[in-house]
């Protein structure tokens, strides 16, 4: 059974506390807290890496702006990247969460491949931390970044993530809001588990993939997916006229080495999440939900 190092599947992490029950299924999952290993101490991964024998890192951790601010931010999340590139010759290998913002948000994605990279560099300090993990990656001997795009499921931020705040709305039949609408590709985080285990138990040939379902909707169709499932007819109120920026990708690498992707339909997806906040709906405080936008 592999031992693996999870970063990021705390309280606040999103994406390691949704994949960490699944991949204990198949390894041996370690996902110590911040307080328990502090990855911008080198010596300490370094330690627990040997102790533990670790084979695979897989890297979700990431310093809230929050609480230190943009420059902190950005020094924290790449002393942590390169002491694990400093330590990757002593595993099988490391993966880490990229974004698709590594692109440049300030201009469209449509259906973007991963050989578009570099084709404007980003201002915006954690995309261009994200883009500089990248370009070592592609360096490396065994490091490999699975670029995400719009994930969603449980334990995000409700009031401020668009698929887990419409559902959360439809519970206590608020009017649906949309900020301005858009070409997104959302994959569902209970469709990850299965993408990872493929990475930590084969050799991918390159070492950047865009995960994603590589089937855009747009948002005002989410919001109506939201009122199907719900069984409801709320309002959708889109705030801005027109349509912003596209973020979508093309999944054809990822899918070409997989060979195929088991995913939920979309419907499917936002349905179990809605179940989840109903189930769940008196740790909704309604009145901060009502004043989400």
């Amino acid at each position: 059974m592999k031992k693996i190092l999870l970063t990021g599947a705390g309280s606040r992490g999103f994406i390691g506390r949704n994949i960490a029950p699944a991949l204990r299924e198949k390894y041996e999952v370690w996902t110590p807290s911040s307080k328990e290993l502090n990855l911008c101490d080198y010596n300490a991964v370094e330690d627990f890496i040997g102790n533990n024998h670790i084979d695979t890192v897989i890297h979700g951790a990431a310093q809230s702006v929050i609480h230190t601010g943009p420059d902190d931010a950005m020094l924290h999340d790449l002393q942590m990247f390169y002491n694990l590139e400093k330590l990757s010759s002593r595993l099988d290998k490391v993966l880490f969460f990229g974004s698709g913002a590594e692109f440049d948000k300030r201009f469209p994605m449509d259906m973007i491949r991963e050989e578009e990279l570099g084709r404007s560099v980003s201002d915006w300090y954690y995309a261009l931390s994200k883009y500089i993990m990248t370009r070592e990656a592609r360096n490396s001997e065994n490091i490999y970044n699975l670029r995400l795009f719009g994930v969603f499921g449980k334990y995000e931020h409700w009031q401020s993530k668009f698929i887990s705040n419409l559902c959360c709305k439809a519970v206590y039949d608020l009017p649906l809001t949309v900020r301005q609408n858009c070409m997104f590709d959302y994959l569902y985080v209970c469709d990850l588990p299965d993408i990872v285990s493929w990475f930590v138990d084969n050799k991918p040939v390159y070492h950047d993939y865009n995960v994603c379902t590589g089937q855009p909707v747009d948002l005002v169709s989410i919001a109506g997916i939201v009122n199907k499932v719900a069984g409801k007819e709320l309002p959708v109120f889109v705030a801005k006229d027109g349509w912003n920026l596209s973020y979508t990708a093309s999944n054809d690498r990822l899918v070409q080495e997989m060979g195929s992707l088991k995913l939920h339909s979309l419907e499917e997806a936002v349905a179990e999440l809605y179940e989840y906040y109903y189930s769940h709906r008196d740790l909704i405080p309604y009145e901060e939900l009502r004043e989400t936008r």
